[in-house]
């Protein structure tokens, strides 16, 4: 989870040291055409049983609010600093909480309810600073992580229908379509050493994910998604040497409040699962 979480936050840093130079809707199109490249060599195996599904409805509606999630955080790359950006986007869980009420009827106690309200105001804290200056930004951000809430509430509904091959493929066609709506109306061409970065972006955005699936299958997500929060810590070092960006107290104060809202939500669902209490399961 460490190794997968370094990657993904190195993937940000190189994306937004690129923003100086191409449109980031540019650089978000070529981390899902990246994507959808590697999941060829499963299509050669079979490519119509991939293909086939029950529910396209359920695939589009998670492939659209993904892409539009993917493009909105692009955005807010290139206009705030990746430590805020990555405290913002810590929360979705609490995002999808709400969304687990609104529509796939779950049940939440007072206890979670405190927490996801806690976890806001975090947010308002790590916004304070940049509230005047860049408004659209945060509010981009902040829409994208109610996107990728949303997608997720879709994933858990197609993920009992279609197999989990069939899901990743619709999803990487899907959201890399979304994507390239944007991307040909302020298209471009990199040159060859700007579509290397990319490449490598690309890269590691694959070998991140690889590896986090990885950390989940060698323990219980409980005690693995806790180390997810260094890419916290990751995001301030890159601000730090590649941007000369200093994390000032409230973003510091904001993303405590933030992740430790979350961790009590992630409690608590571990805790609802072990005792069998339906009224308290949660979207994992």
């Amino acid at each position: 989870m460490l190794l997968g979480a370094l990657e993904m936050s190195a993937a940000m840093a190189i994306s937004k040291v690129l923003t100086a130079e191409i449109h980031p809707f540019e650089i978000n199109f070529f981390r899902s055409v990246f994507g959808l490249v590697a999941m060829m060599p499963l299509l050669a195996g079979g490519a119509f049983a991939v293909m086939r599904t029950k529910a396209f409805g359920l695939h589009l509606g998670r492939g659209v609010l993904g892409g539009v999630g993917q493009i909105c955080v692009y955005y807010a790359l290139a206009h705030l600093s990746l430590a805020v950006i990555i405290a913002i986007t810590f929360t979705r869980p609490l995002f999808l909480v709400v969304f687990a009420v609104l529509f796939l009827g779950e049940l939440v106690r007072w206890r979670r309810w405190t927490a996801i309200i806690v976890g806001f105001l975090g947010v308002l804290i790590v916004a304070r600073p940049e509230i005047d200056a860049v408004t659209l930004p945060l509010a981009v951000l902040i829409f994208s992580t109610a996107c990728h809430a949303g997608a997720h509430v879709f994933l858990k509904k197609v993920s009992g229908v279609d197999s989990p091959a069939t899901v990743v493929f619709y999803y990487l066609v899907l959201s890399t379509a979304v994507a390239a709506v944007p991307t040909f109306i302020e298209w471009t061409t990199p040159t060859l050493v700007q579509f290397g970065w990319l490449a490598l972006i690309g890269v590691l955005n694959l070998v991140g994910q690889a590896m986090i699936a990885l950390s989940f299958r060698a323990g219980e997500a409980t005690a693995i998604m806790p180390f997810d929060y260094a890419r916290l810590l990751y995001g301030i070092l890159f601000d730090i040497v590649l941007f000369t960006t200093f994390p000032d107290g409230w973003t510091l104060v904001g993303a405590s409040v933030i992740i430790g809202s979350t961790l009590y939500v992630a409690r608590r669902q571990a805790m609802a699962k072990k005792s069998g209490d339906k009224s308290e399961s949660v979207v994992s």
